[in-house]
């Protein structure tokens, strides 16, 4: 693995002061660093070289939190974390915190599922009990038009008699 040399990220901090604004600081930098006197070349470093190197080391810190050797499903329960987690918190840290997360999640999705389980077991029984209401409408509709029958019947043997 290669490593940065201090002098590189004096450059690079300096770059960064000069790409800010930051310009009497950048000079006390390069003077007291001696960036005037070093063999880097200025106009290979990329401008925000910087920013850039310190955000791939925080996405580096990030992958290696959400991986772990027990982990298979890596892509679908990547947790991404703070800036100044991963700042201040070393990589063991970090995976206790995306195990928790991920814990967190789990037990959310289980109560989502349970809740659409039971909003479905809901809706049968309301389904059912519909059903029935029906069956007993119509049970009574039966009965109306029965006793409705009857009583017509009734009042035809009484007029004829």
């Amino acid at each position: 693995m290669t490593s940065i040399t201090s002098l590189e990220l004096n450059y690079l901090v300096f770059r960064y002061l000069q790409e800010s604004g930051f310009t009497h600081s950048a000079f006390t930098l390069g003077y007291e660093a001696g960036i005037n006197t070093s063999s880097i070349d200025g106009n290979l470093i990329p401008p925000g070289a910087l920013i850039r190197f310190v955000q791939k080391g925080l996405q580096y810190l990030e992958m290696e939190a959400n991986l772990s050797n027990s982990d298979v499903e890596t892509d679908e329960d990547f947790s991404f974390l703070h800036p100044l987690d991963i700042i201040t918190k070393d990589v063991n840290q970090l995976q206790q915190l995306v195990k928790e997360r991920r814990k967190n999640r789990d037990k959310d999705r289980d109560r989502e599922v349970e809740r659409e389980y039971e909003g479905e077991r809901g809706q049968v029984i309301e389904k059912e009990r519909q059903e029935k209401e029906k069956e007993h409408d119509k049970d009574r509709k039966k009965e109306l038009a029965d006793t409705d029958m009857v009583t017509n019947q009734e009042e035809n043997d009484s007029s004829q008699a």
